[in-house]
């Protein structure tokens, strides 16, 4: 199979000491996962990266801990109800048993020869990744099995994404990150043998870095820039090749993405360019709240970039427990934790007073006019043109549209400043909101829940956040 492509490495040393990865083309040295050039590379100080797998959002530690509080009965009623959802779920269950859906060439962006597909790649990452889930917090074997026929399936016979629109970039993001995942969690089974676990790194990272590398690199190559996409494509492809990262014990590739979030990265999924216009909180808690780039845009996007950040943090803090010392993998207090005040201004502002767990009912905790008073700030444009992928237009008011709906993740958060690491916050950031949205969707769930729907935005985010996550 082919590798990754040639890069080249310069060395950047952040105030941590990490040295960060800038990839150029060049000729190479090959190691077992990819190629690089190290011909003109001389690392200040060079860092190796320990990985204690699994690192799959969560550690072995916190899988095991998930495993006994469920074995023991000490596991709080929602995590119980979350696993009872997670077993008897449409991708654990049913079809999902017994059928893979592998499809030769995966399309999302159709044209007059190619009709889109994607969604097959979707669901059955989702169900790898469940059953895989299943396995490590069970320890039941059917749950390993089935986890790996699906991705020893798509390796035999998916020979990639087709790349002939810009939406084959989305794909890359949300069905590598979710793939990637899946084999990260059932990696240490067994029955897994080591040539088919070898093909199927090679495969993610062939058909699915490649692709995020490039997007991340050049963003299409538009002429208008880096900034011509919404933050949410450059998240779900950084999403994806952080875990291939881990998957492949990669160092190269975990920087590129450390650099890339906090420091350096031209997209809109650059921390300073995903958290925008601070202010104060008009409702009074004292809290600062920072602007997502997309709400101005509508609020089912700006849902999703909030999302996807949460677990792309995640991500990199799982593989921060086995690093203490590489605190740049800590993404969650970047910027004096923008990610927090970010993700509280998308709660305020979509959350209603009723205590349905969809937040499809009540009122609005603050009206849109408010919002545009007291808590608005004009931002972009960031690119120019017509197409429905720019961010072309300035934002001069708060989006109404699609506002209110809901995504996982928000259990993440909260559990995160709340109870696995409360020492993260800063004196001006709080959880009001987060708790808010959490408390009311709890439990969270994730992909084959209906308050998330069938289609690509039930991929977006992996979810299960109460099951891992929520403590007392």
């Amino acid at each position: 199979m082919r590798k990754l492509k040639t890069m080249k490495i310069r060395s950047i040393t952040t105030k941590i000491g990490l040295t960060v990865a800038v990839l150029l083309s060049a000729s190479c040295q090959t190691n077992e996962y990819g190629t690089v050039d190290l011909s003109d590379y001389e690392p200040e100080e060079e860092v190796g990266i320990v990985y204690n797998h699994p690192v799959a959002l969560y550690t072995a530690d916190d899988f095991e801990r998930v495993k006994t509080a469920l074995t023991d009965g000490t596991a709080p009623e929602v995590v119980q109800q979350e696993f009872n959802v997670l077993k008897n779920n449409t991708y654990t269950s049913g079809e999902y048993l017994t059928t893979n859906h592998v499809i030769e060439l995966i399309v999302r962006g159709s044209n007059s020869t190619y009709s889109e597909n994607y969604i097959n790649a979707n669901r059955d990452a989702a169900a790898a990744y469940q059953f895989g889930l299943l396995w490590l917090i069970t320890g039941d074997e059917t749950y390993a099995k089935r986890g790996i026929d699906i991705l020893n399936a798509w390796v035999a016979g998916c020979d990639g994404i087709w790349t002939g629109t810009s939406d084959s970039r989305l794909a890359a993001g949300t069905i590598g990150f979710t793939f990637a995942l899946a084999g990260e969690e059932l990696r240490n089974y067994s029955g897994w043998t080591e040539s088919s676990f070898t093909e199927f790194k090679n495969w993610m990272v062939e058909k699915f870095a490649d692709l995020n590398y490039a997007f991340l690199l050049n963003h299409n190559g538009v002429t208008c820039g880096a900034t011509h996409y919404w933050s949410n494509w450059d998240l779900v492809n950084l999403c994806s090749y952080l875990q291939i990262g881990i998957l492949t014990e990669n160092d190269d590739m975990v920087n590129y993405v450390t650099e890339y979030f906090r420091n350096s990265g031209i997209g809109n999924g650059n921390i300073s360019k995903l958290c925008l216009a601070e202010k104060t909180d008009p409702l009074g808690t004292g809290e600062s709240l920072m602007q997502n780039q997309e709400s101005g845009r509508d609020q089912g996007h700006a849902e999703m970039s909030a999302a996807v950040t949460i677990q792309l943090c995640q991500a990199a803090w799982a593989l921060f427990q086995s690093n203490p010392t590489l605190t740049d993998l800590n993404y969650y207090t970047a910027n004096d934790c923008a990610i927090l005040k970010m993700a509280e201004y998308v709660a305020l502002t979509n959350l209603r007073d009723g205590s349905d767990n969809a937040n499809a009912n009540g009122s609005w905790l603050i009206s849109a006019s408010d919002i545009n008073a007291k808590a608005w700030t004009t931002v972009g444009p960031w690119c120019t043109g017509a197409d429905s992928h720019e961010a072309s237009h300035q934002h001069t008011i708060f989006s109404e549209t699609q506002r209110g709906g809901v995504r996982p993740g928000w259990e993440t958060l909260l559990m995160h400043f709340t109870q696995v690491a409360p020492t993260d916050l800063s004196s001006a950031t709080g959880t009001a909101y987060t708790k808010m949205m959490a408390d009311k969707m709890r439990p969270e769930c994730g992909a084959g829940d209906s308050r998330y729907g069938v289609n690509s935005g039930a991929f977006d985010q992996i979810g299960w956040g109460t099951l891992m996550m929520y403590q007392e």
